[in-house]
């Protein structure tokens, strides 16, 4: 990642240094923010492509998610965090099947907006260039991950890093186990092993994540190979082994909550579990809401919550929530396990199935 991010700074020349000016810039158009994000959907629902993606109930939350857009844009260092946050609306765009011209049309408009603003406001044109530039350099990002998330969903081989990280070190442990086990040192296994554990560096994080830690097994396998006797091999055992099965219980867990969540997303669209009363209440909603995630997945989720206003930070899952006249906002963490990323994906899942329900049934 971070040599993307320095291929990125070396093409379209972005400095570390101009922080400051990005945030001196962002004051600049801060009082006329408002009005170019009215301006910005009103052009875009005049286009009929644009219509069936843009609600018109939806805008004021569209309105709120684009100005931290770009708060962040031009406030925070262009660093992994920001390239994550630009690379996640990508993602976002392609779940919603916006094609990415549309996404180019969206960035000329907003780029035309702000530059009007400068015939109002003259101070403002010293920073314009830097503010298009970063605009430009948020489009191409946003249109690399949109095709490599295409790209990814389009591949018939969908495995996960922590799927190939943890079958490759078990297969190399498997390898040389048997040598091991006679507490005999095999020199050409032992090699292919080592090597094994080299070619796994790309995955550290991964697997630190589920409990390996290559340093650590490595070390015990040289302590084997220098002394092979009994107290040496558990040590080496337990480094890879214990790991694993907790991997396993985890991608048990994870395995029965996703098809607990088919089911309850079954039971959301056809049987209309959360809004099967007559007569519902914001508290009645939340609480189906509640007693469904806690259903299929209270083994992994940490706090769920639901607050009135978006929160600024804090919460892992933050999901907007309309019913009838009134909004909420869905607010879950979850638990450190293993193999997390997929866990989130699943409950997000679930909450963008509530979330779409609710509208449907606020439309009736």
């Amino acid at each position: 990642m971070n040599a993307k991010i320095e291929l990125v700074k070396e093409i379209y020349q972005l400095q570390d240094n101009d922080l400051q000016e990005r945030k001196k810039a962002l004051k600049k158009i801060e009082p006329y923010v408002d009005e170019i994000m009215d301006q910005f959907y009103k052009r875009l629902l005049q286009k009929e492509d644009f219509a069936k993606f843009i609600s018109v109930e939806r805008i004021p939350e569209l309105k709120r998610k684009q100005i931290k857009f770009l708060v962040q844009l031009l406030s925070e260092p262009f660093d992994e965090k920001l390239y994550k946050r630009i690379a996640k609306v990508a993602i976002v765009h392609y779940h919603i099947q916006l094609d990415p011209i549309y996404m180019s049309y969206g960035y000329h408009i907003l780029s035309e907006l702000i530059l009007a603003q400068s015939q109002k406001d003259p101070s403002i044109l010293p920073y314009l260039k830097l503010i298009i530039k970063y605009l430009k350099v948020s489009e191409e990002i946003m249109k690399e991950e949109y095709f490599a998330q295409k790209m990814l969903a389009e591949s018939p081989y969908r495995a996960n890093d922590l799927f190939i990280a943890v079958n490759s070190l078990h297969m190399a442990y498997i390898r040389c186990k048997s040598s091991f086990e006679n507490l005999r040192v095999d020199e050409k296994a032992k090699e292919l092993f080592e090597k094994s554990l080299e070619e796994l560096k790309e995955y550290k994080d991964v697997l630190e994540e589920a409990g390996f830690h290559l340093a650590t097994i490595k070390r015990f396998c040289t302590q084997f190979s220098n002394e092979p006797n009994e107290k040496n091999l558990e040590a080496l055992k337990n480094a890879i082994v214990k790991p694993l099965n907790n991997v396993n219980v985890t991608a048990y867990l994870s395995l029965t909550s996703s098809l607990a969540t088919m089911r309850a997303m079954t039971d959301i669209v056809y049987k209309r579990t959360i809004v099967n009363e007559k007569e519902l209440t914001i508290k009645s909603v939340q609480h189906k809401i509640f007693t469904l995630f806690s259903e299929n997945y209270g083994w992994a989720i940490s706090d769920i919550e639901f607050l009135d206003k978006e929160p600024e930070s804090g919460y892992e899952i933050v999901k907007y929530m309309a019913f009838r006249e009134k909004i909420f906002f869905l607010c879950i963490n979850v638990r450190d396990v293993i193999n997390k990323l997929y866990v989130v994906e699943g409950i997000d899942l679930l909450a963008e199935a509530m979330k779409l329900t609710l509208y449907n049934r606020s439309k009736e």
